[in-house]
């Protein structure tokens, strides 16, 4: 065969070339960086600002009513932002919380064991940080105890859709009247617990937060119809002061977890 000036073509080895493949919405998604992940659901979440506005309205109600002006935040069990969209919605909301109440990204301390080194970076970026020192009792006898996670200031706990046991590690390792009355949770609702659970269960798995949620305000978060599965069953929390101050000292008395 020749070619249009009567010379032969000259064939190259022959390389192969595959149709380019029709790049789907979730495969555009999934390419997006974390931040340009978090950017795209603060932009969702806008569209729903009577819902935001709505949160920030109950966690400043709640604030007034326990009387403490929150100086750090302690995020546990979020989940990995990079990965998950509701987990990534529960992030924008927290930073917008922390903007609503004054409280700077540094003093934020992230931890759970599903960080990958991209939410790290994200956390990085935004200024807050990762609590390694939480890890690190994870690893050695998977227990909040002791001075490690007990809390200094008044300081509000975000643990949206955590585990039972997390959550009794953490009122246990703040178990005291000033401990407890300087915490407001973002977590499931406590009392859900209560009545889903045998008594003799809990009194074995979970005395502390048993014990307490007689003595727990709720304020439930309203209903994202944005991130309807980040956010249900999420309650603003804090502990009633003057009826637990009466409490006498068996109530106090710390009982061990039984496995």
């Amino acid at each position: 065969m020749q070619g249009p000036d009567g010379s032969a073509f000259a064939y190259d080895s022959f390389i192969r070339v595959n149709p380019r493949k029709k790049r789907t919405r979730k495969d555009k998604e999934d390419a997006t960086t974390p931040y340009d992940r978090l950017t795209s659901v603060r932009e969702k979440l806008k569209t729903d600002e009577g819902w935001s506005a709505g949160c920030e309205e109950i966690f400043h109600k709640a604030l007034h009513e326990v009387r403490i002006k929150p100086r750090k935040v302690l995020c546990l069990g979020l989940g990995s932002p990079s990965s998950s969209w509701d987990a990534c919605a529960q992030l924008a909301l927290l930073s917008r919380l922390c903007a609503s109440l004054d409280i700077g990204s540094a003093d934020v301390s992230m931890y759970d064991p599903v960080f990958t080194d991209a939410d790290k970076q994200l956390f990085c970026t935004l200024g807050m940080r990762e609590r390694i020192h939480i890890a690190l009792q994870f690893q050695t006898d998977n227990r909040l105890q002791g001075t490690e996670q007990s809390l200094d200031c008044p300081t509000i706990l975000y643990m949206p859709h955590c585990d039972l046991k997390l959550y009794e590690m953490v009122i246990r390792a703040n178990w005291t009247l000033e401990g407890l009355c300087n915490i407001v949770f973002l977590a499931n609702h406590f009392s859900d617990y209560v009545d889903n659970n045998a008594a003799a269960k809990l009194e074995k798995e979970s005395p502390c937060l048993m014990r307490l949620v007689p003595f727990v305000e709720s304020r439930p978060l309203p209903t994202s119809h944005t991130f309807p599965g980040a956010f249900n069953n999420l309650s603003v929390q804090y502990v009633s002061r003057t009826p637990l101050s009466l409490q006498g000292d068996a109530f106090w008395e710390i009982l061990p977890i039984l496995d």
